[in-house]
């Protein structure tokens, strides 16, 4: 156990050390995300009220997730499967998990770096700060392991590291677009609401909002832990280690 958290510190490590060499990477998960979430709040602020400002500035803290987690992720698996990366990594010391979740681990701390540091600013625009921390550090973990086992699944699929972070844009937008992170609950048909109510960024934005004073419901941390159990079976089934090209 010792030694696979020591595997996963260097790895993660690692994977922190090429984000910020790569400016490419650097620009898809850190800058990006905080100019969207920017771009959107400002926007609210200019032209909505109080309430609606609280309500958008909860949601960037959720939709945040969908960045590093996930596309950035999935381009990483991808591209070090096919290049043979990951069967070196193997082949060493590490374990498949300590390989794995290096990667994973790197990328949750930019995504809970990108949530304090977004929070701080909301902060300054008169949100507030969260009365139950507890409950938005248990969305943004939950929400990254979710997003980073979805990621696995993607990468199993795709052929190469472009092909993954595309194929993640239908699963970015359907939870963008889709769960409560903008549209308020209810503005959909009643048969598209209950699906909404299942994807799994609803109960991530739920529980953000809960620890901002909204009403907690078990129902929310529930379901986000049947994604991460979902989410873990499909990475299992579809995960590769062996590049699908050669």
């Amino acid at each position: 156990m010792k030694t696979d958290l020591a595997h996963i510190y260097r790895l993660a490590r690692l994977d922190l050390a090429l984000i910020f060499r790569n400016r490419s990477a650097f620009t898809n998960a850190v800058l990006v995300p905080l100019l969207v979430a920017t771009l959107v709040t400002f926007s609210i602020r200019d032209q909505g009220t109080a309430a609606d400002l609280a309500y958008i500035a909860t949601g960037q803290i959720a939709m945040l997730v969908v960045f590093a987690p996930l596309v950035n992720l999935a381009g990483f698996y991808t591209s070090r499967r096919e290049e043979l990366v990951l069967k070196r990594l193997l082949g060493g010391p590490a374990s498949a998990t300590a390989i794995l979740g290096g990667s994973a681990a790197g990328a949750t701390f930019i995504y809970l770096v990108q949530v304090v540091g977004v929070s701080a600013a909301f902060v300054a625009l008169g949100v507030g700060v969260p009365g139950n921390p507890l409950l938005v550090l248990i969305a943004a973990l939950g929400g990254a392991a979710v997003f980073t086992l979805l990621s696995m699944v993607i990468s199993g699929l795709s052929s190469s590291g472009e092909i993954a972070q595309l194929a993640t844009v239908p699963v970015m937008l359907a939870c963008l677009m889709l769960s409560p992170v903008i549209m308020p609950a209810g503005a959909f048909p009643d048969w598209l609401d209950r699906i909404v109510d299942l994807l799994p960024m609803t109960p991530i934005v739920d529980l953000v909002r809960a620890g901002y004073g909204s009403a907690f419901q078990w129902s929310s941390l529930g379901l986000l832990a049947a994604w991460i159990v979902v989410a873990a079976v499909l990475a299992r089934r579809f995960f590769r280690w062996d590049p699908r090209r050669g």
